[in-house]
């Protein structure tokens, strides 16, 4: 009987503290240009904030400084925003799991689906590590952020456009855009749908691969696709991983945008592109992706948390998850050798006491489809490499059209 009692008054005392997501965040000054929002646009809040979801939520709330930005950089108020992008904006920022501070202190970082879905935003599909990690395929499959401890890896955000403040944590959304994101205790932070955190500007949703390849500043990746005609099969495609090397990258290997032909910079390009995304979080030493030119990429990954650097065979990734709305881009800073000249040399690749740093599972790939092994003997110098013309159509073919 007492504990029948017991359990009674503490039902009673959970249910007089819950609260919704308005009741939570008015508590917080700096939010209160959030609140004034929410408060007033009855749609918006309504659409997702009174969690009829199937799971629990976390929502990264902008803060007054986030407000005040937006409509310094855009000449617009939020609140002006049109009815279908600000719902996508506001997906966008809900993650789909009931994330503490703790979930975010992974030095690695962490890639984390969100509500935003659709074709506009998100070709792309999660696979089945991704998809065990947050709860299934239906619940990871919206567009996703990743959230890294700031200054813990060399490889990430390094042309990022980095908005002022401070915080425990960077988050990083479309056109390489990162916020600053302030991780709340567990006893600040609760309502009834889950949890909320505290973000300084608000995330940009990915857009296709030559917005995102234009804003990271990639002039000589550009000039690249342009001239081999790749733009549409690559904006078009689902699932895909850009290997971008740097413009320092091009000019060390001889301006190969502007010396080779149309056909080799075709070869050369479906090289450094994988037909799966790849996020960093989930890559581990001694990896194997094949390529769109059928010709083999293998991970090397060194050292362990802040010290991690991983390599696409020869070349170092300098910056990691740069989010595409079909996938993503991670930028080197060197052109990728194939393997079997790096065999030849042995000079280009890293040192052969790598760390393995296994990170989800060794047996998937982030989209599920696994990686394929291929001998080395597939790929060709790509200074003579010639495309394979009924690749490129079956290529182009599979991309325009999905």
């Amino acid at each position: 009987m007492h504990r029948f009692i017991l359990l009674y008054l503490l039902s009673a005392c959970v249910s007089t503290h819950a609260q919704t997501l308005l009741e939570a965040i008015s508590t917080n000054p700096s939010l209160s240009n959030f609140v004034t929002f929410y408060s007033t646009n009855e749609e918006f809040a309504r659409t997702l904030f009174y969690n009829e979801s199937k799971w629990p939520i976390t929502v990264l709330v902008p803060n007054n400084d986030a407000f005040e930005r937006y409509q310094r950089e855009n000449n617009v108020s939020l609140t002006d925003i049109n009815a279908s992008n600000l719902l996508a904006l506001v997906q966008y920022h809900t993650l789909v799991s009931n994330l503490t501070k703790d979930n975010f202190s992974d030095p690695i970082g962490a890639t984390i689906p969100t509500q935003l879905d659709g074709p506009q935003y998100n070709n792309r599909t999660a696979g089945t590590s991704l998809a065990a990690k947050f709860g299934g395929p239906e619940r990871a499959s919206g567009q996703v952020v990743f959230i890294q401890p700031q200054g813990e890896s060399s490889t990430s955000f390094l042309l990022s456009r980095q908005v002022e403040g401070s915080s425990s944590s960077s988050v990083r959304s479309g056109l390489g855009s990162n916020v600053n994101l302030t991780a709340l205790e567990d006893n600040e932070n609760a309502w009834d749908g889950g949890r909320f955190h505290i973000i300084n500007g608000l995330l940009t949703p990915p857009q296709v691969c030559s917005s995102t390849i234009r804003s990271a500043g990639l002039v000589n990746l550009d000039n690249a696709l342009n001239r081999s005609g790749l733009w549409p099969a690559l904006n078009g495609g689902l699932n895909i991983t850009c290997l971008g090397p740097s413009n320092e990258a091009f000019r060390g290997s001889g301006n190969p945008d502007a010396t080779l032909n149309e056909t080799e910079l075709q070869g050369a390009l479906l090289h450094h592109t994988l037909p799966e995304v790849a996020y960093s979080d989930f890559l581990y030493d001694g990896q194997e992706f094949n390529t769109l030119q059928n010709t083999t990429v293998r991970v090397t990954v060194q050292g362990e948390g802040k010290d991690r650097q991983i390599w696409f065979n020869n070349a170092k990734v300098i910056n990691a998850n740069v989010l595409a709305m079909n996938g993503l881009m991670h930028i080197l800073d060197s052109i990728m050798l194939p393997l079997d000249q790096i065999n030849a040399t042995s000079s280009g690749m890293p040192s052969a006491t790598a760390t393995p740093t296994p990170t989800q599972t060794q047996t998937e790939s982030p989209t599920g489809s696994g990686t394929t092994a291929t001998t080395s003997g597939a790929a060709a110098p790509l200074s003579v490499s010639r495309m394979n013309w009924n690749l490129l159509g079956l290529f182009s073919a599979i991309l325009v059209l999905s």
